[in-house]
């Protein structure tokens, strides 16, 4: 018993850190400048195309940049002053991971209120073992849900709880063939897995 456990602990660690190597450990920082502007400085340990947008309250993009070509970094000074007063999602995507700042443009002043890091779980299915690996930055409650692809009928619920480092694994050798959504959801995303067991 002592061996299952000390291999299930090894599993979850080296689940853990493939995730942690493969984030590519994205930083964003927005700091108000002069006037109406703010310089935005992202930094990326490996090298990415950022995919950058600024939207407003009701969702709708008003700035979209993708830069050309792989970079560890990207600086640039914008200017909000063609803004109206309110708040706004920034988002810096690259890859699997997601880093976006909520702001408050005041007569062209920025100032960041929240921000918030999210970065993709890493699902495998191998010989009929499913697993999942997900790094919780928000510490939000998440939750596993498994539905029947043909039938849209949920199969299975479970709480994974609000810990950083989420480990879970199911075994598939007992359930039916087909196809099945394994989703992973926290308060602000949803991520989906396609299964199909022949």
């Amino acid at each position: 018993m002592r061996n299952v456990k000390t291999s299930l602990v090894f599993l979850a660690l080296v689940l853990v850190s493939g995730a942690v190597l493969a984030t590519g450990n994205l930083k964003v920082n927005i700091v108000p400048g002069e006037s109406e502007k703010a310089v935005v400085n992202v930094t990326n340990a490996s090298q990415s195309q950022f995919q950058i947008e600024v939207k407003d309250k009701n969702g709708d993009i008003v700035f979209y940049k993708e830069t050309n070509s792989p970079s560890t970094s990207y600086k640039k000074v914008y200017d909000f002053s063609m803004l109206e007063d309110g708040h706004y999602t920034f988002t810096v995507k690259l890859d699997k991971e997601r880093e976006t700042n909520i702001l408050d443009v005041s007569n062209g002043k920025v100032k960041v209120m929240s921000e918030r890091k999210d970065i993709e779980p890493f699902f495998s299915f191998k010989d009929d073992e499913f697993k999942v690996s997900y790094l919780n930055f928000s510490k939000e409650n998440v939750k596993f849900y498994l539905y029947d692809n043909n039938s849209k009928q949920l199969v299975l619920e479970k709480d994974l709880k609000s810990d950083f480092a989420i480990n879970y694994g199911l075994d598939f050798s007992k359930i039916k063939r087909g196809n099945y959504d394994a989703i992973i959801s926290d308060e602000k995303n949803l991520y989906e897995y396609k299964i199909a067991i022949d």
